[in-house]
C-alpha cells in the first residue's frame, strides 16, 4: 500500500476500514451492516486515487550544467578529437538539440536567464559579477531573487532543491532563489581547479589536492543517495569545469586525462592567424586597463599551443568522467526512470575560431560568433520517449525553465514577460506546434537575431559596425554581408524583427540601448559613460525577494 492510500485509509471511520481477522475470531462490526456499500465504494476510489498518483507522480530533476563548454567540442556534436563517451552515450539515450543558444556570451548572465526565463536586458545582468567587489555589494545579495525563479517555483510545489557547483549570481554564503541544499565554492568564477574554499551548507572548509569538478560529482552522488522518500528532488549540478579560460586552461593540465592527449593533432582546433581585434588593443596606446590587455596576452599565449590543446580537452573529458559518474548513481538507486535529465553549458567559448580564444568580449566590440553561442542541449525524459532523435529545433536559454515546468506538468506557471515558450511536445512526440523562427541574444552593445539562415549582429551607436552573416553558404562566418547591396533587404528585415522583439521584452530600467543600468559590472563601462554621462555605473540593489 502507497503512502498517499495509507493516508486515505487512516481517515476511515474505523468500522470501514479493511481488515484481516485472525482465524478462529468474530469480527464485531457495529456499522458494517448499514454502510458496506459506502465502505466498498470508499476502498475502490482508494485503490484508484492510488494508482492515479502513480502515474501523475512528480518526476525528479537533474539539470547538469557545465561551464564555457561549446556543443562543437563535444563528440556527440561530432567532434573527433575530445573523448565524452558518457554525454555522447547521454544523447543517444534522450533528445539531442543541435540549434540550442546562450542568451549571451558570459556566466553570470545566462545563469541568470536560466533561473528566470528572463533576457539580460529584463533580468539586468549583462557579464559576469567581476569578483572584485563581492566585499562591496549588499549583504546576502542575490542578483535576480526580485523575481520568479525555477529552484523556487519547484520548492513551493513539493520538491527538495540542491544547488552543487558554481554559483555566480550574487553572495555565494547562503542558499538563493529557492534553493535549501547548497554547496558551492567562495569564488564566483574558477581561478584554481585544485585551490579552492568551499560553502557546504553554511558550513567553510578547504579542499586541496582535488579537482574542483570531482568534489562536485562527489557532493551530487551523496545527495542523490539521501534522495528518499515520496518528495521529488530538484538538482542543478553546475560544474566550473571545462572552462576553457586561463590561468587554469593554459599550458599543461594537472589532471588525470591530461596525458591521454599529449601529442595529439586536435584538427578540429583551427590554426589561424591570432585575431587582429586583439592585436590592435593590445598595441593600443590608450588602452590602460590591465585586466584586459593580461587576458589579450594570456589569449596570445593559448593560441595554437598544443599543450593548452590538450588541457582544455583533458578538462572536457574530466567533466564527462562527472557526468558519467552521476548518471551511474542514478541508476545504481533507482531513480533513472523517475528522473528527468538535463545537460546544457551556460555558454561557450572560443578554442581557436576567428584567431580567438576565452570570452566573446575580448574583441572590441564583442563576437557573438556560433561557436560560443551554440551550447549543447541534451534531455533525456524518464520514459526514454525519442531516445536517439536529433532536433533542429531553434532554442533560446530562455525558453528552458519554462520546458522543464511544463515537462513537470506545472504548464498553469509562467515567468512574467519571458519571451520563452516550452518545446516539450519535441520530447514527447507530440504533435508538433508553431516555433519561432528565430532566437535572440545580446552581449551589452551587440544583439543577434539567429534565423534558420542568418546571424545579424546589430551595434549600439558608435559602438562597431553590423554584421550579417549567411550560414547556409558560410557556416564559418567569415564574410561579413552586411554592405552587400544584394543582401540590403535580408538586413532591413532582420533589423525590424530585432528591434521590434527588444522592443517589446526589454525592460527600460536595464536596457543598456535605452540608458539603462546594469547589475553588479560590465567588460567596458567607459562605452556607457561616453553615452550617457559620467554619472552612469552598475548597481547592485538589494530589492524585495519574490513570494507567490
Amino acid at each position: 500500500m502507497s503512502h498517499h492510500q495509507r493516508e486515505a485509509v487512516s481517515r476511515m471511520p474505523k468500522c470501514y476500514r479493511p481488515q484481516l481477522r485472525r482465524p478462529g475470531t468474530t469480527a464485531r462490526v457495529v456499522c458494517w451492516g448499514r454502510a458496506w456499500i459506502s465502505c466498498l465504494l470508499l476502498w475502490v476510489s482508494v485503490i484508484l486515487s492510488g494508482a492515479l498518483s502513480a502515474d501523475t507522480q512528480q518526476h525528479n530533476v537533474l539539470f547538469i550544467l557545465t561551464d564555457n563548454q561549446p556543443a562543437s567540442i563535444l563528440g556527440a556534436y561530432g567532434n573527433p578529437d575530445v573523448r565524452t563517451p558518457h554525454i555522447d552515450a547521454l544523447a543517444l539515450a534522450g533528445v539531442r538539440f543541435t540549434r540550442a543558444y546562450a542568451v549571451n556570451g558570459m556566466c553570470s548572465p545566462t545563469r541568470a536567464t536560466l533561473m528566470t526565463g528572463l533576457l539580460p536586458s529584463q533580468h539586468g545582468i549583462h557579464s559576469w559579477l567581476d569578483d572584485a567587489l563581492l566585499s562591496q555589494w549588499p549583504e546576502g545579495w542575490s542578483a535576480v531573487a526580485e523575481f520568479r525563479s525555477l529552484p523556487l517555483t519547484l520548492k513551493n510545489r513539493g520538491y527538495r532543491t540542491a544547488m552543487i557547483g558554481k554559483w555566480h549570481l550574487g553572495k555565494p554564503d547562503r542558499a538563493s532563489l529557492g534553493f535549501q541544499h547548497w554547496v558551492t565554492f567562495t569564488d564566483g568564477h574558477t581561478v584554481d581547479f585544485w585551490d579552492n574554499t568551499v560553502i557546504d551548507n553554511g558550513r567553510q572548509y578547504p579542499i586541496r589536492g582535488q579537482h574542483l569538478v570531482d568534489f562536485f560529482t562527489d557532493k551530487a552522488v551523496e545527495y542523490l543517495k539521501s534522495a528518499t522518500g515520496d518528495q521529488p528532488f530538484y538538482l542543478q549540478l553546475n560544474y566550473d569545469g571545462p572552462y576553457l579560460n586561463p590561468p587554469t586552461n593554459l599550458g599543461p593540465a594537472r589532471n588525470r586525462f591530461y596525458q591521454d592527449y599529449v601529442g595529439q593533432r586536435f584538427d578540429s582546433f583551427p590554426r589561424v592567424a591570432f585575431n587582429q581585434n586583439q592585436v590592435d588593443q593590445l598595441m593600443d596606446p590608450n588602452n590602460n586597463n590591465a585586466f584586459i590587455k593580461g587576458k589579450l596576452l594570456q589569449s596570445l599565449q593559448m593560441h595554437n599551443d598544443p599543450e593548452t590543446m590538450a588541457n582544455v580537452a583533458s578538462q572536457n573529458t574530466l567533466v564527462d568522467d562527472g557526468v558519467g559518474r552521476v548518471l551511474a548513481a542514478l541508476d545504481e538507486l533507482g531513480l533513472a526512470d523517475s528522473t528527468l535529465v538535463i545537460f546544457s553549458s551556460d555558454q561557450g567559448n572560443f578554442y581557436g575560431q576567428h584567431g580567438l580564444w576565452q570570452h566573446t568580449v575580448v574583441t572590441k566590440p564583442s563576437s557573438p560568433y556560433e561557436t560560443p553561442m551554440n551550447i549543447p542541449l541534451i534531455i533525456r525524459t524518464p520514459g526514454g520517449e525519442q531516445a536517439g532523435k536529433v532536433s533542429p529545433l531553434l532554442i533560446g536559454q530562455y525558453d528552458i525553465a519554462t520546458t522543464i515546468l511544463e515537462l513537470l506538468g506545472f504548464d498553469d506557471v509562467t515567468f512574467a514577460n519571458s519571451p520563452g515558450k516550452s518545446f516539450g511536445f519535441a520530447l514527447k512526440g507530440t504533435q508538433s506546434l508553431p516555433w519561432p523562427e528565430a532566437v535572440f541574444f545580446e552581449q551589452e552593445e551587440t544583439r543577434v537575431i539567429r534565423t534558420d539562415r542568418y546571424s545579424y549582429w546589430k551595434r549600439l551607436p558608435t559602438t562597431g559596425e553590423a554584421m550579417l552573416f549567411d550560414t547556409w553558404q558560410d557556416p564559418g562566418q567569415h564574410r561579413n554581408l552586411a554592405g552587400d547591396p544584394a543582401y540590403q533587404a535580408v538586413v532591413a528585415t532582420l533589423d525590424r524583427r530585432l528591434t521590434a522583439f527588444f522592443e517589446r521584452y526589454a525592460d527600460p530600467q536595464y536596457d543598456l540601448w535605452q540608458g539603462g543600468f546594469a547589475k553588479g559590472s560590465v567588460d567596458r563601462p567607459e562605452v556607457y559613460r561616453a553615452l550617457y554621462g559620467e554619472d552612469w555605473r552598475p548597481t547592485t540593489p538589494l530589492l524585495p525577494a519574490f513570494e507567490e
